[in-house]
This record gives structure tokens, sequence and C-alpha cells, in this order.
């Protein structure tokens, strides 16, 4: 068997790939029959896809394969003749072997993979091949994504909850996670999850929120302030992250106001009416090019940080604040 996921909503990747260890490895074999790989050569993979079980049990390879389709340091290169080996031999998977490419893709990049590179049409051809694009949080795929995960942790939560935890929390998964795992515990014995609930127990990233607002008012200085306060308990990356992710809805919300009324973005977004009124509030009287600005800002911010460009810890997100 073999699988290939992509995509920037990596937890969603590695939720699946546990599932497949799961159903597949045999628990007392578990640690010597499951393998992880980074960006193997043309020899290294030709063995690993032909590997047979060194005990009992049946054998999961994971591949991480990011440098096969990214011009980034290392790329890796197939020729045709090294594609039509490997074409042949992940079409002829040992029944023993289950193999798990993935090619992850950072969040709030705009990469796409590369589709055309022969390597990808193998894969899609022959691998279970899936997508893992990062939720947006209007989207309804989040909603119900949330409301799933809500019901696999025992709880419960009303459609106006879950668009207030959204509004909260944004589109990070993991984040998300391990917001509803504090709020299991703290609600216990309690099952149902209201919005008090997360008013007092998600407090990690709610103030952003109010930074978002500082920035669409203007007040650099209330903003910078606020930004400062947040960098205390998180990581600056991690507060650029749901910035983006606020902005993003913003002007999306903004885009389709234009054209549209509250109750048709509701029925579009799977946002309340209620949750939609009051972020079109927000942006009445902000430019959509002002919006557009700050995100721009802010992702050569994170490009910059994450290249090693700017030598400054946190300053060019400061800058983007200030911008």
């Amino acid at each position: 068997m073999i699988y290939f996921f992509y995509g920037q909503e990596d937890f969603n990747i590695e939720l699946e790939v546990e599932k497949i260890k799961s159903k597949t490895l045999d628990k007392a074999f578990a640690c010597a029959n499951y393998h992880v790989y980074n960006n193997p050569d043309f020899r290294e993979l030709t063995e690993i896809l032909q590997t047979a079980p060194l005990m009992f049990g049946k054998v999961v390879s994971l591949i991480n394969c990011e440098k096969y389709f990214f011009d980034i340091k290392g790329k890796i290169n197939f020729d045709d003749k090294e594609l039509k080996v490997l074409e042949n031999l992940v079409q002829n998977i040992p029944d023993a072997l289950t193999v798990i490419f993935v090619c992850k893709i950072p969040r709030n990049e705009l990469k796409k993979i590369d589709s055309r590179r022969k390597i990808f049409k193998i894969l899609a051809k022959y691998a279970q091949a899936v997508e893992f694009p990062e939720f947006k949080s209007y989207q309804k795929e989040y909603v119900s994504w949330l409301q799933k995960r809500i019901k696999q942790k025992e709880l419960s939560a009303s459609t106006d909850t879950v668009n207030f935890l959204i509004e909260r929390l944004g589109t990070n998964l993991r984040i998300v996670d391990n917001e509803l795992e504090k709020l299991k515990l703290a609600i216990y014995p309690e099952k149902n999850i209201k919005k008090d609930d997360i008013e007092k127990v998600c407090t990690a990233t709610q103030d952003i929120f109010l930074l978002t607002d500082y920035i669409l008012q203007g007040k650099k200085d209330f903003a910078l302030n606020e930004y400062k306060k947040l960098c205390r308990e998180k990581h600056y990356l991690e507060i650029a992250a749901v910035l983006q992710t606020n902005f993003s809805r913003l002007l999306a919300l903004k885009v389709d106001s234009l054209t549209m009324s509250p109750a048709e973005i509701s029925r579009k977004t799977g946002m309340h009416e209620f949750v939609v009124k009051k972020q079109l509030e927000k942006v009445k009287n902000v430019p959509a090019d002002k919006i557009i600005k700050f995100r721009k800002n802010l992702l050569e911010a994170e490009y910059r940080i994450k290249t090693g460009d700017m030598q400054f810890g946190d300053l060019p997100i400061e800058l983007a604040i200030l911008g």
C-alpha cells in the first residue's frame, strides 16, 4: 500500500499517518517496523521501496519528500531512467510494506507543489494521493472539522460556540486541538462547551484579536504595546500566523460584502450571521488595500525571519505592525 499526503495542514497529515500506523502495525513490533526517512536519494529510495519486515508484522515507512518538489537547498531530481525504476517499484510494493510519502508545505506561504514533475504524476497515479490545504476560518469545511474533533473528544458545542471558538483561536489546528484539551479538563465533568468557558480557558490567543483591532484602527502605539505583551506568552511567529488568519478572513468578508448581504455571506461561509455583521463592522471604514498591504508586510517579515535575512528576532514583525 502506498500513500501520498501533501499540503499546508500538517496537523491533519499527522492525524492521517497515525490512523495508518494504528491499523497497520502490530503493537508488539511497532517501534522496530516504523521508519522515517528525510528526502532519500535514488539509491536509498529504491531500497526503502523494497524493504521487508525485520521481525513479525508489517512495515510502515514514512518518507518526507519536500526536496522532490521544491527548489530549495539540496533539491533532489530524478532522471528519466531513475523515474522508470521508481514507477515500477511503486506499482509492486510488497504486501507487508506500507509507504507514506509526505510533502508538508509551510503554513501561510504561497508555495504550490509542482504537479508537472514526473515524480508527482507517478505518485498521483499509483498512490492514494490526498491534498491537505490550509483551512480558512470562513470555510464550512473548517467548521465541520472542528465539530467532528469536538465530538471525538467526547464534548459538544453549539454552532454559535464553534464559530466563537474559531474567532478566538484562528485556524492553527495544533493550537486549537491543545485548547480543546484544556477545555475538556477545565469543564469536567461537564461535556458541553459554552462561550464563557472559552473566554475563561482559551486565553492564549484571545488578545491577538485586540491586536488585530488596534492595527485596523491605525492605533500603532497600542498595537505595538499589545504585541509586546503577547510575546511574553507566545512565540512571535505563532502570533504572526494568527494575525495572517485574522486578516485573510477579514479581507474575504470585505470583498464578499461588495456583492453579498450578511445573510448570503453567512450561508457561504458557515459563520453565524451575527458574527459576520460584527466582523464587517470592523472593516467598514478600512480600505481593502490597507488590509492587503499589512498581509504583504507580514508575509515579508515572516520570510525574513525564517530565511535569516534579518538577525533581529521579531523586529521584522514589529516593523510590519508599524508599517
